[in-house]
């Protein structure tokens, strides 16, 4: 008869003792690891789920100081105060809420649209936004290089409608854009009042990027539009190009707009400018980079259309007197990961051939604080 033989604990070797406790380690793990996995693949869902779908804040506040040496005059402006969210919807949308809480001391809603990507690269928009023309023009104000914008952004150029848009990107299959194309019909009324803006003939607007080498771009576009209460219209041409390279953007447009019937003179207007960013590469430096900046911008004898016509003729009023500016500047980035903060240092010096100066466009010192969140 074989009898069981029990040792003391402390007889048995430490080895087989080290080796007991992590089998039922290993046992206790196993036997949760199902519900462990399963929890955190559903955590990791819903952190995937608000990080795709979640609506994005961003926001740009400018602040500024002029001083005008002619008039030994100065003054204190916020130029912005942005607002916006946009984020993606399943389905393949995306949508976008932009106001102005300062634009000139007024509160504008800028952009209010909602976008479906059907397939691929094709964008379909419909809202209130720019329309696709000119380079400068279609800047937005946290990416401009100035203080001040120029010419063809500011009189010339700026345009926001109520419409649709369709846009397409040709890419190559290593992902790098090619050529970018959009174009739309729009209301070509006033925005403010888009109950009453009924029309027969939609304004239109085009522009086409070519991106023929890393760097380059050329970029043709064509804006018709109406003004003065659909009394008048006018049909805007422009050719643009930029490239940067090693620090360098160096830009150039040329635009040309034609009024209807002869409303008025048709208006030329040039912006040609070049920078040079310096990165500082010290860790513990208050200054990430500095920018080196210079513009020439022209314009000729320019009508919006908002003043109307001349008393008793078919001549619209001018808005903005022939004008000729050089910009030089100086950008100082703060090195900020959260909240990217440039101040700039611009002297701006005008001449007008023909006079007609308005008060705040003379020649002018300008400070500006600008901060991106």
């Amino acid at each position: 008869m074989k009898q069981t033989i029990h040792l003391p604990l402390r007889t048995l070797p430490k080895a087989y003792l080290l080796l007991a406790l992590v089998c039922s380690c290993c046992h206790t793990a196993n036997a949760q690891t199902p519900e462990r996995r399963l929890e955190t693949s559903e955590v990791e869902t819903k952190n995937e789920f608000r990080a795709q779908y979640m609506p994005k804040l961003h926001g740009i506040l400018r602040g500024k100081y002029e001083y005008q040496p002619e008039e030994d005059a100065s003054r204190f402006e916020v130029r912005n105060a942005r607002l916006s969210v946009n984020g993606k919807m399943t389905k393949r949308s995306e949508y976008k809420l932009e106001v102005d809480l300062c634009d000139e001391s007024s509160i504008k809603m800028k952009d209010a649209w909602v976008r479906i990507l059907p397939f691929r690269s094709l964008r379909l928009t419909l809202g209130q936004q720019r329309l696709p023309f000119s380079i400068d023009a279609h800047r937005n104000p946290s990416a401009q290089f100035f203080a001040n914008r120029s010419f063809i952004a500011k009189q010339v150029g700026d345009v926001r409608d109520v419409g649709f848009q369709a846009g397409y990107d040709f890419l190559q299959k290593n992902g790098r854009k090619i050529v970018s194309l959009d174009a739309g019909i729009f209301n070509g009324s006033n925005l403010d009042n888009q109950k009453t803006a009924w029309f027969s003939a939609p304004a239109y607007s085009a522009r086409l990027q070519f991106f023929p080498v890393q760097g380059l771009a050329i970029v043709p576009s064509l804006q018709h539009q109406q003004i003065a209460e659909r009394q008048a219209s006018y049909t805007s041409f422009d050719i643009g190009t930029f490239y940067e390279q090693w620090g360098w953007h160096i830009e150039a447009e040329y635009l040309r707009k034609i009024y209807a019937h002869h409303a008025f003179e048709d208006c030329s207007s040039v912006s040609a400018l070049t920078y040079y960013k310096q990165q500082i590469h010290r860790t513990n430096s208050f200054i990430e980079a500095i920018s080196y900046l210079g513009r020439y911008d022209f314009m000729q004898d320019h009508s919006s259309g908002k003043g109307g016509f001349e008393k008793e003729s078919t001549q619209l009023v001018l808005t903005d007197a022939e004008r000729h500016r050089t910009t030089l500047g100086l950008t100082l980035s703060i090195r900020n990961p959260y909240f990217p903060t440039d101040i700039r240092l611009n002297y701006e010096n005008y001449w007008y051939p023909h006079g007609g100066a308005k008060e705040s466009e003379r020649d002018k010192l300008v400070c500006e604080v600008m901060i991106r969140f």
